[in-house]
């Protein structure tokens, strides 16, 4: 099944600034958490030797610089003080928490929203959650899509289509599934390559929800890859009266997101 939220986190998949392929062969970590995600198989596999085969234009897609292994990402509930947001030690929910890792071939073996990647000593895509899951990638090498049936006769199922822009940049991630369809869109200030701001719109059957959050990055790591953002959002949700302008209650939602990065 996949993660059953609603608003699905995009954290593990905001772009970060690109200096090209690089190396580092350390984890960097948030010292002060110790709660742990469960982790993937793939996530705990030894380094290859000089890591010389890994292709980093798969973690690009999902965001990241370097030959990276496995991302953590953890969201706090936070308070406005002034500009900036206070983080509490009280995690928001643990549902938005996510983890992606990748194989030594730089290929996603688990994304942001749960699912699995199961290649063969090729290198060739073999099935994701199930043998009749597909994916996508384009000639940049960049995931477009990933799409699950539990069997190629089953109507139900889900799938992700993922656009850039020309510089490579995640301009839109749509999902659709069972009566639910949700869309999130980026924009950039100047050439950065961590989005400004994210906007969402979405329906669960009659469930409308629309939101935009604003992000404030506080903390990378050496590569340039963001360790700790503030995100400020506003929440917006309703029900499909028929209406062309329906009720929407708005509400503000403030968190502290926090990453554990690990090289290999």
């Amino acid at each position: 099944m996949r993660k059953s939220s609603i608003i699905i986190t995009l954290a593990a998949l905001l772009l970060t600034t690109v200096t090209g392929c690089q190396k580092q062969n350390k984890a960097t970590t948030d010292s002060s958490d110790s709660t742990a995600v469960s982790t993937a198989q793939s996530a705990t596999e030894e380094p290859a030797e000089g890591a010389s085969e890994y292709d980093c234009a798969e973690a690009l897609s999902f965001g990241f610089v370097g030959d990276v292994k496995q991302v953590i990402t953890r969201h706090y509930e936070a308070t406005p003080s002034g500009d900036k947001l206070v983080r509490s030690s009280q995690q928001a929910d643990s549902y938005n928490d996510s983890i992606i890792t990748f194989n030594k071939k730089g290929q996603v073996t688990i994304d942001p929203y749960a699912n699995p990647y199961v290649y063969d000593d090729e290198g060739k895509f073999v099935k994701g959650r199930s043998k009749a899951s597909k994916v996508k990638i384009n000639d940049d090498k960049l995931v477009v899509s990933y799409e699950n049936r539990e069997s190629n006769n089953h109507w139900e199922g889900y799938e992700y289509q993922f656009t850039y822009d020309e510089s490579s940049r995640m301009k839109e991630v749509t999902y659709a599934g069972w009566e639910e369809v949700f869309s999130y869109s980026y924009t950039y200030d100047g050439d950065k390559r961590y989005p400004a701001t994210m906007l969402m719109d979405g329906q669960a059957c009659a469930d409308l929800y629309k939101s935009t959050t604003k992000y404030r990055y506080t903390r990378f790591d050496d590569l340039g890859n963001w360790l700790e953002r503030e995100a400020w959002t506003t929440e917006e949700q309703g029900v499909d009266s028929g209406e062309e302008n329906p009720e929407m209650e708005v509400t503000k939602k403030y968190t502290i997101e926090v990453r554990e990065i690990t090289y290999y």
